[in-house]
Order: C-alpha cells, then structure tokens, then sequence
C-alpha cells in the first residue's frame, strides 16, 4: 500500500475506533435499519455462506445471521479493531453460534477464492484507500453466481447533507498542495452501476430509499454526530470552532423540530450485483 493510502486507512480506522462505543447506539439506529433492508435487498437464502465486510457493530451482520440460520455461517470483517473487540464481545453473550467476526482489511481478504455466497458491505465502500481493489477482492471471495449487496448514502439524502453543510465550514483550511483528484463518494445511482460494472459484476440492480428517523432533541442529534463517521469533521475542530459549529447545527435542525422531537430523512443508495458463472 502506498504511503498517502497508507496514511488515509490509518486515519478512518483511528476516527471509527473512536466512535465504535457509540456506534449506532445513540438516538436512531440508522445503520441497523438500513442494514436490515440490505440482506433483505441481498436475498440471502436459509444456510448460505455470507461475508460482510466493514462490519462495524453489526448492523448488516446480525440482521444477516438470523437470515441464513443455524445452518448458514456469516462472517464480518473490519479494520478497526475497537469495533471488533466490542462486536465479538455482544456476538459472545448473545450466544450467536453462527456469526463470527475478524480484523481485516477489505483490501486483502484472507479467503480463499469461491468461498462466499454473498458478500456485503453497508456504507464502507468510500472508506477504503482503493474502492476498486476491495471490489475486486469482493468478487474474487465469491462462488460463482454470488451475490454482491452495497450500500451508500445518497448526495442528496437531506439530513447528511444537512450535517455536512453545517459543519464543513468550520473545518481548517486545508495546506496549500498539489491538487489531488476527489475521491468518488459513490453516491449516485450511475456511479454505482459503473463502478459494479467494471468490476465484473452482472445483473445489477440499484435503487434509492428514504427513512424518516426521530431524534429526542438537540443533544442527541450532537452525540450522534460524535458517534459516527462525521466525527472526522469534528476531531479537526479547536474548542471555540466546535462551539460554533454546534449552534449552527442546532440552528439548522429548527426547522425539523416537532413536538415529538427532530424529524430527519436519510436516503440511502442499495446496490446488487452477480459474479458470472463460467
């Protein structure tokens, strides 16, 4: 791996292992939604073989384990050891004998070739330093006529997009470079379909959903931001900046207040594709 990538992985996986206490455990859970209705959007049949790759704290790997049953094995892997240690840890007292999770990187998967019947990643692809060599990995983990399952956020789901614009003005410059190329958040429906297209992967489907999440109020809206990805954002941030930063976001969130608390919708991009047979 190259030194800026190198560098990159480094950086997430610190900003994911820092969160992974909170992950999906403030207010909403967004992800454990959004993963439910991947492996439903995946098709996983009763005792299938399932990868799921940026596992995090089990948002794709629970919902997948009870789908594949006793009889079927889901695997997870992630970089960050953090969320490993916790995951196992819940995996362990749950006493789910068919799920088991490993560190990993989605770079270089130690699988041998045709090993999965289905592979899944929700709202990772982005992360990784090279997308294309993970899809690439993906596809190689898996039998043929397996099955692909992604997920990404959409560039117009209207809370990210909220959050983003709030905070990304209060970010540092960054120095004086030389211009790098930005890297594709995949979060479009064409983006997707090329980017599973040239990877190899057949009969493709892709589709957008919306869901409406209710937080209790301000503060949670705030914890939840330190919990998940957007904490990246937020690390960057002196003392007096974060303050600013937390007034425009509680602002901006004024206009979704009901008497039940903030009304936000994310919407979510879902992707599905097929390794050829020979």
């Amino acid at each position: 791996m190259d030194r800026e990538a190198s560098k990159l992985e480094e950086g997430i996986v610190g900003i994911f292992s820092r969160a992974a206490a909170k992950y999906d455990r403030v207010g909403p859970r967004v992800f454990s939604h959004f993963g439910e209705r991947l492996v439903e959007w995946a098709h996983l049949g009763s005792g299938a073989r399932v990868l799921d790759v940026a596992a995090g704290r089990g948002a794709v790997l629970y919902p997948a384990g009870k789908q594949v049953g006793p009889r079927g094995r889901v695997i997870g892997t992630d970089l960050s050891s953090d969320m490993v240690r916790q995951t196992t840890a819940e995996i362990h007292s749950a006493g789910l004998q068919n799920i088991e999770f490993h560190q990993m990187d989605a770079e270089q998967l130690q699988f041998p070739d045709a090993s999965f019947d289905a592979v899944l990643c929700g709202f990772g692809l982005w992360f990784f330093p090279h997308p294309q060599r993970a899809l690439q990995e993906f596809l190689r983990v898996l039998k043929p006529g397996g099955c692909l399952g992604l997920t990404t956020w959409a560039e117009d789901s209207p809370l990210q997009v909220l959050y983003q614009q709030a905070l990304l003005r209060y970010l540092p410059p960054k120095p004086q470079t030389a211009v790098q190329p930005t890297p594709s958040r995949f979060d479009t429906i064409e983006q997707l379909e090329t980017v599973l297209r040239q990877a190899g992967f057949e009969q493709r489907q892709l589709g957008a959903e919306d869901h409406e999440f209710v937080y209790s109020g301000e503060d949670e809206v705030w914890e939840f931001l330190w919990s998940v990805g957007l904490r990246r954002y937020l690390e960057q941030m002196t003392a007096p900046v974060l303050e600013q930063a937390k007034s425009a976001v509680y602002h901006q969130l004024q206009a979704l207040k009901h008497a039940d608390g903030i009304h936000g919708v994310f919407r979510a991009l879902f992707a599905r594709g097929v390794k050829p047979s020979p």
